[in-house]
């Protein structure tokens, strides 16, 4: 694995309580890191690589009902799962039609493209990273998901489905090429494994938006402890006479 080539430094102000962690996908066995050592579903190895050592996966380490495998064109979907009858049985889904559905909208990385996946939190990243998944409070997010929009004006947008959030956490973002945000709370799965509190932003930035969003982050003001807001009145006072302000310059010109 070639050295970190990028400065992630401007997400330091943020202080976040969980570490940001960085996810590349490979065909080869990743030089330099060791091999996840436990069994984990794809979304718990988020929180793993948080608090441990850099660490990889591969072909044969994926515990699921097997979704992860489909995501990441490992293998070709199990029947029982991409006929939705998994999901209505167990009363997720009004029915396996509707389970069934869902398995159109769900991003995956090309077939036979991957093998290995690396993971390592931000302070120990050694490559760059195909998405860099930031885990911050509402307050922080707020800054975050506006570090794209700062510069572009582009809307920032979630999707996602109750089951296999890991897709649309990892996989979206990849083939997209845009930021997604996902809730805690909201996934059925991360839910009942009880990987995060609710209400947390895992917010998913692939590799072509880090220089914009880093770039952004270095010059967006941003106060962790605002004061309280100004309120209804106070605020539109303010921004007549500045729209009055700006009417006047027109004028001028």
């Amino acid at each position: 694995m070639t050295s970190k080539p990028r400065d992630f430094s401007a997400l330091d102000k943020f202080k976040l309580e969980r570490k940001p962690v960085g996810v590349k996908f490979m065909l080869t066995r990743p030089q330099g890191i060791k091999q996840l050592a436990k069994e984990l579903n794809f979304c718990e190895m988020l929180k793993e690589a948080q608090t441990s050592e850099p660490f990889y996966v591969g072909p044969d380490q994926w515990v699921c009902v097997g979704v992860e495998q489909m995501i990441l064109g490992m293998k070709d979907p199990d029947p029982i799962l991409v006929s939705g009858l998994f999901g209505g049985d167990e009363g997720l889904f009004k029915d396996a039609s509707s389970c069934r559905a869902m398995y159109q909208y769900l991003p995956r990385l090309p077939k036979d493209a991957v093998r290995y996946v690396a993971f390592a939190s931000l302070d120990k990243l050694t490559f760059e990273p195909d998405v860099l998944i930031i885990t911050a409070d509402i307050r922080q997010a707020q800054t975050l998901l506006r570090s794209v929009n700062y510069s572009t004006g582009q809307p920032f947008v979630s999707k996602a489905t109750p089951m296999v959030a890991c897709a649309w956490i990892y996989i979206y973002p990849v083939v997209s090429g845009e930021l997604n945000y996902f809730v805690t709370g909201l996934g059925l799965g991360m839910q009942a494994m009880d990987i995060f509190p609710p209400g947390l932003f895992l917010i998913s930035v692939p590799r072509n938006l880090h220089p914009t969003m880093l770039e952004n982050l270095r010059e967006m003001a941003w106060n962790p402890n605002p004061p309280p807001p100004p309120g209804g009145p106070a605020h539109r006072k303010r921004v007549n006479k500045l729209m009055e302000e700006m009417r006047k310059r027109i004028k001028e010109e």
